[in-house]
């Protein structure tokens, strides 16, 4: 059978690489179109989610997945090999800028490996990435020849840029048209083929560059349009007229126009994808790396989201990010109003700290330091050895009071069968006249072995429940699974108290899931931990949970098993606990729980993955010439985990209790030690390591200092040791509401990224030796509008008698945008240097700046008084920031003439023709 009949049957297999944003969505048209579907993708978190019916992208419904995942439509794995099965090849994986601002093909090219090292004849390929004109003949193809076989005759090409618009209630796979390009006209009949059963619209185009092209042209459009609004702006500003009522007229035309709006550009002065954020978004505090935050948030169709040529901006719904109040000095949760992601083809700086942080964020990316006078603001690039970051903790006030697991809910309906309940006291029995009508609708004949079994199948329970018959409540009853020696039982709700947290930590530090046809939950201890095991275990009957002790012959260690699907359930999938030491993650909603459960938590952790350091001795050595000798009394506590997420957990866990440690520079392992918090920690442990920290106080005769932090209030700062420098590439951009700043890796604490316009889009005519004077024409444009406030200042002076020379002029606001303190890439300094360049003085006030000094840019201003006599003495008032804290009617009462740039002035009353609008 050939490829085109096995299309058109619906007999041929797909396989689509990389289940990201595009990928999945594709997988699941795909399968409900009717095809059977193989995902690839190297997460073993998108493996497991997809094979367990779960969906990680916020355009796909869980039951869609589940749906296609039980017709046996769509199966994940990591393995190339099962490429071999599938007739058709879908490349989605992600393409970013690379640091010459042109797309990073290597993950194309990966992924063209992998295929070639499975393929057989007859077979289709399609590359859906954005990538430029060109990647599929010249960079894919001899990757995929290398097989040996030839497309055209033993394999068939194509491209077909994806289109998804995410969170779109419009648009989705199905319903956007498909451009398609292939390599030959047998290759675009099969494609052709393909997608037109597929989605409902299928575009062909003569070849795979001409499909390349398209995507680029797409993107460029938008550039285009954007800088024409910016053109538009300043010309309806020559004209008399206001840009904003223009566009919404012209947006009524119902045909041959698209508004664009203008604005400033995303992204700037940023970090590393790789640091992590803490957001709350009612499910607790999650740990995600930038990257995926990003992601995540761009998969949710509750987030806005904005593609421009300089980056992606998203806005999301509901969600919180751990901050840093700069006027309390402490931590607290603040909403998350935008996440951008760009190509930043700057320098970037690694910043390491006498205690073992690290961070790497952009070269100007403002950083919040502690001086003598206070929390002050400097920028990554200028900061010295000595200088002293900010580190803070988890917030310290609990949201979540009560915390309570209802498994029933937790279980999908696919996963139910063979779970059976059976109540913790009482019988079935005694409410057999209740029970009995029920029973007969759900289970007639064999209704009397639920009362002889004293249990009956958890979807029978759900059911009577439903309608009301049920006299157990789940606070009463137990999930029971297996039969006769293997059956298990878990409490059907289970309340996280401080036993239930110490057993999570004792888990996260010395436990994993093995995968056996029973999941089995193993926790490993040192043979002389007997303290730490008699405690496990007493949880572990408290629950009513069985469970087995092994000793292995070949180490002094003791394992306690629990075969218990349902609890292998509970850690791993309603906690989200991992599978072992490498993915372990403290429960997001522990993170937010009351302080005895955080303790309990961290002790469980400390108990497994800690240590205990004691040592004393007396120490020789020769002073002034003459031998002495005293004695010495050292200890510390350490914590290892080769989980990143779970590092900076425990971290972020410590620093919310007042715990503060210091780190190895070559391994993901902390210490603590002084005096005062080594006795703080004693309730921790439990045996010897306890009696290591009681021996340490009694022989302690005076504190040990640690010297790497110093402590203010809540929190710590801690001096700089190197800043290395190195090539940018992709970095993100968080901004947070009302207190500008955040905590991200290791508890340092940075302010708010600062958003510039770069223009680099001319990267692929380059390459192609043109000039693309439309794209350039408008990057021109957009570097124009400082002059453009220049000329409207000297219009407005000389409207009045007055030339620009010799003038004084008062500009209001330094910082980048409104009520921040941030002045980097500001628009305020090219005009206030386009200004005095004409001769002019030039005082400037900003609320939150009250000095700005960079000589790297030669840029020193101080802020001035913003006192009545200030304002009444300048022949010009330029609104550049638009701050809230400007009285702006008083401001135009008092002043001879104001340029408005921002149109901050809109609402004002009196003095509207003193006032130049932009």
């Amino acid at each position: 059978m050939t490829l085109l009949e096995k299309i058109e049957r619906f007999e041929a297999q797909v396989g689509v690489i990389g289940l990201g944003y595009v990928g999945l969505p594709l997988a699941v048209v795909v399968g409900q179109a009717g095809y059977r579907v193989i995902g690839i993708d190297l997460s073993a978190r998108v493996v497991e989610g997809v094979n367990a019916g779960r969906s990680h992208i916020g355009d796909v419904r869980d039951a869609e997945v589940e749906a296609l995942v039980r017709a046996g439509r769509l199966r994940a794995t990591a393995d190339y090999a099962a490429l071999r099965e599938c007739d058709v090849i879908i490349i989605c994986v992600p393409t970013p800028l690379d640091k010459n601002r042109q797309p990073d093909i290597s993950y194309i090219l990966a992924a063209g490996e992998g295929i070639a090292a499975h393929m057989r004849p007859g077979q289709l390929i399609s590359l859906e990435s954005t990538t430029y004109p060109g990647t599929t003949e010249e960079d894919l193809l001899p990757v995929l020849e290398k097989s040996g076989l030839k497309v055209g005759r033993d394999f068939f090409l194509c491209f077909s840029p994806e289109r998804v618009d995410p969170g779109s209630k419009k648009w989705n796979t199905r319903n956007t048209p498909k451009v398609v390009g292939g390599l030959t006209p047998a290759c675009r009949e099969v494609a052709v083929a393909f997608y037109s059963r597929v989605v409902e619209k299928v575009v062909p185009v003569s070849s795979p560059r001409a499909a390349e092209m398209t995507k680029i042209f797409e993107n460029t459009f938008r550039v285009v349009n954007m800088a024409v609004v910016n053109e538009m702006a300043m010309l309806c500003d020559r004209m008399g007229l206001n840009i904003w009522e223009v566009i919404e007229a012209a947006s009524t035309k119902p045909f041959g126009f698209m508004p664009f709006y203008p604005g400033p550009g995303v992204g700037g002065h940023c970090l590393d994808g790789q640091e992590f954020i803490f957001i709350r978004n009612g499910h607790g505090v999650e740990t995600l790396t930038l990257e995926q935050c990003f992601e995540r948030l761009l998969a949710d169709p509750t987030s806005r989201s904005v593609e421009t040529p300089q980056g992606i901006w998203v806005a999301p719904q509901g969600v919180e990010i751990l901050s840093f109040d700069v006027e309390t000095a402490s931590p607290c949760f603040r909403r998350l109003e935008a996440l951008t992601r760009r190509f930043y083809p700057g320098r970037n700086v690694r910043i390491e700290t006498e205690d073992g942080r690290f961070l790497s964020v952009t070269n100007k990316h403002p950083m919040l330091i502690w001086t003598e006078e206070g929390i002050a603001i400097r920028m990554a690039q200028d900061l010295n050895p000595g200088d002293r970051l900010l580190i803070g903790g988890i917030t310290s006030e609990p949201v979540q009071r009560f915390l309570q697991i209802d498994l029933i809910e937790c279980i999908p309906p696919v996963e139910q069968r063979g779970i059976r309940v059976r109540p913790k006291e009482g019988k079935y029995a005694a409410f057999r006249e209740r029970l009995r009508p029920a029973l007969r609708k759900h289970c007639p004949g064999r209704y009397w072995e639920i009362f002889r079994q004293n249990a009956m199948p958890l979807n029978l329970y759900l059911a009577l429940e439903a309608e009301g018959a049920m006299p157990f409540g789940r606070h009463e009853v137990v999930l029971c699974t297996g039969r006769g020696p293997s059956q298990t039982e878990i409490p059907a709700l289970i309340q996280i108290d401080e036993d239930v947290a110490r057993l999570i930590g004792y888990y996260l530090s010395e436990g994993c899931i093995s995968e056996d046809k029973t999941p089995r939950v193993r926790l490993t201890f040192n043979g002389e931990e007997t303290s730490y095991i008699e405690d496990l275990c007493g949880i572990l009957q408290k629950m009513g949970l069985r469970y087995s002790i092994y000793r292995p012959k070949r180490w002094n260690a003791i394992q306690i098993k629990v075969s218990s699907r349902l609890f292998a359930c509970f850690l791993r999938d309603v906690l989200g606990c991992g599978l072992g030491s490498k993915d372990a993650r403290i429960p997001a909603m522990l993170l937010e729980s009351p302080r005895s459960i955080q303790e309990n938590l961290l002790a469980g952790l400390l108990r497994g993955d800690g240590d205990v350091y004691l040592w004393r001795g007396r120490r020789t050595y020769r002073k002034r010439g003459k031998p002495c000798e005293h004695s010495m009394n050292l200890a510390s506590v350490g914590f290892f985990t080769s989980s990143p997420v779970l590092f900076q957990q425990i971290i972020l866990l410590l620093q919310g209790l007042g715990f503060f440690p210091t780190f190895r520079r070559d391994k993901p392992y902390l210490r603590l030690y002084g005096k005062e918090q080594l006795e703080r920690l004693i309730p921790f442990f439990d045996g010897q390591a306890r009696d290591k920290l009681v021996s340490y106080r009694c022989g302690r005769s005076k504190p040990m200092p640690v010297k790497q932090q110093e402590r203010h209030g809540g929190f710590i700062a801690v001096r700089v040791r190197t800043v290395h420098f190195g090539d940018g590439g992709i970095v993100y951009s968080p901004e947070v509401a009302d207190t500008h700043a955040f905590i991200t890796s290791f508890g340092l604490v940075t302010h708010n990224c600062i958003p510039i316009d770069p223009f680099y889009l001319t990267w692929k005519a380059h390459e192609y030796d043109f000039h693309t004077r439309f794209i350039e024409l408008a990057g021109e444009i957009n570097r124009a509008m400082p002059y453009f406030v220049r000329e409207k200042v000297i219009r407005a002076l000389n409207e009045r008698g007055k030339a620009l020379r010799g003038a004084r002029i008062l500009v209001l606001g330094l910082a980048y945008k409104e009520d921040v303190a941030d002045w980097r890439e500001s628009p305020a300094f090219d005009v206030i240097r386009l200004l005095r360049e004409y001769g002019a003085e030039v005082l400037a006030h900003d609320p939150h700046i009250p000095e700005v000094d960079d000589p790297h840019q030669d840029l020193r201003i101080r802020s001035v008084e913003l006192s009545d006599e200030v304002i009444a003495s300048c022949d010009a008032v330029v609104i550049v920031t638009h701050h809230s804290a400007y009285d702006y009617q008083h401001i135009v009462d008092l002043a001879q003439v104001v340029v408005d740039t921002r149109n901050a002035t809109r609402n004002i009353v009196r003095g509207k023709e003193k006032v130049v609008v932009l």
